[in-house]
């Protein structure tokens, strides 16, 4: 259930929502406001995807030693098994 809260003129009005309510009501809006809302919800989950992304990445910082180390690591077992990747 969405609840929505809207503010006008200094006044709040508070909205739920189940999910097909909210489908339902964006069917019978008009294509520039569909496609408004399609867009800021892009946004809002870009930057959701973005900020878990992050998160996902504290406390796992490589060294370039690190780095180095496993890719000569990989290098040498492609060397000794001959597949090399050429190009």
């Amino acid at each position: 259930m969405a609840t929505a809260v809207q503010r006008q003129r200094g006044r709040s009005i508070n909205l739920s929502l189940n999910r097909r309510q909210m489908i339902d009501m964006f069917r019978v809006m008009d294509e520039q406001d569909r496609e408004y809302i399609y867009n800021e919800l892009k946004k809002i989950l870009f930057l959701n995807k973005v900020k878990n992304l992050q998160k996902s990445f504290v406390g796992n910082e490589l060294t370039m030693d690190e780095i180095t180390a496993e890719v000569e690591a990989v290098r040498k077992e492609r060397y000794e098994t001959e597949q090399q990747i050429f190009g």
